[in-house]
């Protein structure tokens, strides 16, 4: 019991990655399976997915009792520190943020990202024990659109691909935002991005918490990732 104690993390993680690459595979069959029509959705595409959210949730409802220790992420617990310094440089920088959306949301939010990846990098660096939740986190936000490799299609949505990326982990929230903001599923990339970078930023303070909270996390984002591709291949197909 202790051994598995001591690499069940490791497992979990690895677990995740496969997972996410097995969903992402198998959006295209899924959408077959369901019977689907270009003009009559299958129930099945929202059903399937409100179950599986379920299970999640049940699934994470009993994290509580899984055996492993918090050593297995972090190799030391870091509480943050909030000086006036810092609130400074965070008024600062949202001040200078705000006008920046509004002018160049597309540069800004692009940005955002870099920092919040970086921010990632400067983690795993000096916690190495974070490298692997946080390789099943970034996983966990883009495998679910691996079928996008084998798309039969692929050059014509290369273009519209190549804009989307850094904001595919987020498709489907920053698409119902863009939509209650009056801005079109295919046009609203920066928020994709903006939405992507708090991801990752409130992704990596939980893996620094423990895998507890890391594995609960990354399967929010395997969901929301796993839905948004579901999403992606309809608009594709259509």
């Amino acid at each position: 019991m202790i051994k598995f104690s001591k690499h069940a993390s490791a497992i979990a993680f690895i677990s995740l990655i496969g997972i996410s690459a097995a969903v992402g595979f198998s959006i295209p069959s899924f959408y077959a399976w369901t019977g689907s029509e270009q003009s009559r959705p299958s129930p099945l595409l929202w059903k399937v997915p409100v179950w599986s959210a379920i299970g999640i949730a049940i699934f994470c409802c009993a994290l509580p009792w899984w055996p492993t220790t918090s050593a297995a992420v972090s190799d030391r617990q870091v509480s943050p520190r909030f000086g006036l310094r810092a609130l400074l440089i965070l008024t600062t920088f949202v001040a200078l943020a705000i006008p920046a959306f509004i002018k160049f949301p597309n540069v800004a939010s692009s940005i955002v990202l870099a920092i919040a990846a970086a921010n990632v990098a400067r983690v795993t660096v000096q916690a190495p024990r974070s490298i692997l939740p946080a390789i099943a986190l970034v996983a966990c936000m883009i495998l679910p659109y691996g079928w996008v490799v084998r798309y039969s299609e692929l050059d014509r949505i290369l273009p519209t691909l190549t804009r989307m990326f850094a904001g595919l982990p987020m498709f489907l929230p920053a698409s119902i935002l863009g939509a209650y903001t009056g801005q079109p599923i295919l046009e609203s990339h920066w928020i994709g991005r903006l939405l992507t970078a708090c991801e990752l930023t409130l992704g990596i303070w939980l893996i620094r918490l423990g895998p507890k909270r890391a594995t609960s996390y990354s399967l929010y984002a395997l969901l929301v990732a796993a839905f948004g591709s579901l999403v992606f291949y309809q608009l594709c197909v259509f």
